[in-house]
């Protein structure tokens, strides 16, 4: 079995752009790209470029021919774009910036050369598609549960993947988390977030300060989908 936290660690930003440095073609093969809130990218993944988030969030969905299917977020470090298998690829792959954001746009034909030196055990790739598979779980069961669980699972979702520990169970969650992102990723109207997060909010499970949410007991939250 693998090391999850090894495979992460050596698949972050910053080793990967260690690696890719050591080789004389790095310059021409990588360009930082900025992205404004709320900017959209579109990309034809037939292309040979990938894309790694410096920093800032992003949400990518697919909006090849069968209509647009809401990926995965990306934070900080994040892969957002690995191709593996063109045959399973989507064709179009929309990069909205849920914040101001830097992502390192690099040839993939480079970064294949470089993984297939420097890992030759793909823990790149592996790590990728073990973060790929927890998002698409988690949006394939966001359609199985009522509106306050879909709402709860995604703040644990934000809580766990993307949040950033203050206390043994207190936990910030992203800063571009507003009303208007969780009824969209709850699939939800904005009314009926304010509702919930409300609830929440008089029950002392979450809170906001300076406009920033925060979990103020994972506990009490992950308890509620058992409900």
């Amino acid at each position: 079995m693998y090391d999850k936290s090894y495979m992460k660690q050596f698949s972050s930003y910053t080793n990967l752009l260690a690696l890719m440095q050591r080789y004389s073609d790095f310059r021409e093969s990588t360009v930082d790209m900025q992205m404004a809130a709320s900017e959209v990218f579109v990309e034809n993944t037939i292309r040979t470029n990938c894309y790694l988030l410096k920093s800032g969030y992003v949400q990518i969905t697919d909006i090849s021919k069968y209509g647009a299917t809401y990926l995965m977020i990306g934070g900080p470090g994040k892969i957002i774009s690995l191709p593996i298998c063109n045959a399973e690829l989507p064709q179009l792959i929309q990069i909205k910036a849920l914040t101001n954001v830097v992502i390192t746009q690099v040839d993939f034909e480079f970064l294949k050369k470089v993984l297939q030196l420097e890992d030759p055990h793909n823990y790149v790739t592996i790590n990728y598609l073990s973060d790929l598979r927890k998002m698409l779980y988690h949006e394939v069961t966001q359609n199985t549960v009522a509106v306050r669980g879909r709402i709860i699972k995604f703040l644990v979702y934000l809580a766990d993947s993307l949040g950033m520990r203050a206390g043994d169970y207190q936990v910030w969650l992203p800063h571009f988390l507003t009303y208007e992102v969780l009824a969209e990723f709850a699939h939800c109207s904005k009314p009926h977030a304010v509702t919930i997060l409300k609830e929440l909010r008089g029950k002392g499970i979450i809170d906001t300060h300076r406009g920033q949410w925060a979990v103020l007991d994972i506990r009490e939250l992950q308890g509620l989908l058992d409900e």
